[in-house]
């Protein structure tokens, strides 16, 4: 007689006694012994993934240290020293005999207390300025221009992309047509206008919490690199709207809206994600070229990019002076895109390390 070999219904029992059990749906002969398996969701799922990438993992432990080391110990740090980042200590112990900016560890006193302060990393250049407070504070400019700078280019780039991939026909064309005319636009010679004209307005506004000169530098950023993320979402956008969910969603009399809202936008949120965090990457750097040039952050405002401008001054006599803000800037800029690239292999379930 023949016998069913059903894992859950056992061994050895006659497949005509089953029958009428399965006619009758009686869903106990297909319940199993043994724990239950627990379905996973698509950002636990993610999560499992990135956790595997120790690299991208490391990245992401020094942003959030750099974060807190810029927003919250540079206060900190400035309260505990007892001076700020643009107190000047020419006659004050910051300059030694040579003239020169004192090194590491250096004690100056403060002309209206006259007590003894300390320079960890020495002064900055012929001003005896605090070179560890001006990094510190540097740190605060760069992320504040790279963080502005993303989210308004990201913004532009998704809303400008969704449109285009969505609607096509003449919104793709226009969209596409201003898109090739903010690629061929020269921003460099837009930043040196910009700062010959009405730059130093623009620089003083700072709304309360940023730093002199972060709002030019975010604008210009912003406006002018949003095409890059406006041509990637574009694609995928192209893609998403030839879905069968999509297709779903108008038969049952969805708006444009709503599909864009509840079905085309989830699958943006991944990509997002990941070229933005690729985009501070680019962003700090171009701060800092920007600033080396002296057409991005102005002294007397502490940026990695203009320490690095003065520090070759001293290179024969003070090489430190290059090695601090060229650290600071090499490490933030590889951690952003480590952190980016654990990121982009995390949301694809098909990439394999």
């Amino acid at each position: 007689m023949a016998t069913s070999e059903t894992p859950g219904i056992g061994t050895d029992v006659p497949v005509t006694d089953l029958a009428p059990k399965l006619l009758e749906g009686d869903t106990s002969l297909y319940e199993t012994e043994g724990p239950a398996v627990r379905a996973r969701g698509y950002w636990e799922g993610v999560w499992l993934r990135l956790k595997r990438d120790k690299v991208a993992i490391g990245g992401g432990v020094f942003i959030i240290l750099l974060i807190l080391t810029a927003f919250v110990g540079a206060p900190l740090a400035k309260m505990l020293l007892h001076h700020g980042p643009n107190d000047l200590f020419i006659s004050s112990g910051g300059i030694d005999q040579d003239l020169l900016p004192v090194g590491p560890w250096s004690t100056v006193h403060d002309p209206i207390t006259q007590q003894k302060e300390i320079f960890i990393l020495g002064a900055d250049g012929t001003l005896g300025r605090d070179e560890f407070l001006r990094i510190l504070y540097g740190a605060q400019v760069s992320l504040e221009v790279a963080f502005g700078a993303t989210f308004l280019s990201m913004f532009l780039g998704v809303i400008m992309g969704s449109l285009a991939g969505f609607y096509g026909g003449y919104t793709d064309t226009l969209i596409s047509r201003l898109t090739e005319i903010t690629m061929a636009f020269p921003y460099l010679l837009f930043v040196i206008a910009l700062a010959s004209t009405v730059g130093s307005r623009v620089d003083s506004i700072t709304f309360g919490f940023l730093g002199q000169g972060v709002l030019t530098l975010v604008l210009v950023f912003g406006l002018f690199s949003w095409f890059y993320a406006c041509r990637v979402f574009r694609g995928i956008v192209l893609s998403l709207r030839e879905k069968e969910f999509v297709e779903a969603a108008r038969m049952v009399g969805a708006s444009n809206t709503r599909i864009v809202r509840s079905h085309i936008m989830p699958h943006l949120v991944g990509p997002i994600i990941v070229l933005s965090t690729l985009n501070v990457a680019a962003f700090v750097l171009a701060e800092a070229g920007l600033s080396y040039l002296g057409l991005g952050i102005k002294l007397p405002t502490a940026s990695w990019g203009n320490l690095l401008a003065d520090a070759p001054n001293f290179y024969a006599t003070r090489p430190l002076l290059m090695v601090w803000p060229g650290l600071a800037l090499l490490f933030a800029t590889l951690a952003f895109n480590l952190l980016g690239d654990g990121l982009r292999d995390a949301f694809d379930p098909r990439a394999t390390r």
